[in-house]
């Protein structure tokens, strides 16, 4: 396995028969994919789990129509995403009741969302309390280095759209941390 191979040689060679380059990509994107994905659901790390398999299924079987407009690692975020996104709707409450609580498997509430190493409640709570949406920009915009570029790109949307929610996003947090930091 030549390791100096880019995501799309790997793909590439992983379509022609190369079953060595999608574990080469798997070693190169999993954690970062598992992290994303336990964000978007809420710390739950077997519904993060799901989310990455079913990404890696669909690599398998649509990765022969990977067309390069993006680069591979931006394609495999959006995929994550999407596998999150139909996660969340079959599988959790549209309601966040409270961000602390957990469910009886043991997954914390969607609105807990474990993206900070510090225990800085205020911030993990204003964060909970975001839209499904925000979060997304949120963790794609600060999590294992994306660029704004790269966010808008898994999203779909233009780069100056991301921008303005993402700062409409910050100014929420800002705001609820300003009303806590007063209390």
């Amino acid at each position: 396995m030549d390791s100096q191979r880019t995501d799309e040689q790997c793909l590439a060679a992983f379509v022609g028969g190369d079953r060595a380059a999608l574990g080469e990509l798997a070693r190169r994107h999993e954690a970062s994919l598992l992290g994303v994905a336990s964000g978007l659901l809420g710390g739950c790390p077997s519904l993060a789990s799901d989310a990455v398999q079913e990404t890696w299924v669909r690599v398998i079987r649509y990765g022969h129509s990977f067309n390069g407009r993006s680069s591979l690692r931006t394609w495999l975020y959006r995929i994550t995403v999407n596998c999150c996104r139909d996660i969340r709707s079959r599988t959790m409450p549209e309601q966040r009741p409270d961000p602390k609580a957990q469910s009886a498997a043991g997954c914390p509430d969607p609105g807990q969302v474990p993206i900070i190493e510090e225990r800085d409640d205020a911030l993990y709570e204003a964060v909970g309390r975001l839209s499904d949406s925000g979060r997304e920009l949120v963790l794609l915009c600060y999590h294992d280095g994306l660029t704004h570029k790269q966010a808008a790109e898994v999203l779909e949307i233009p780069l100056g759209t991301l921008k303005s929610r993402l700062h409409a996003v910050l100014e929420q947090l800002r705001e609820h941390l300003c009303i806590e930091a007063k209390l």
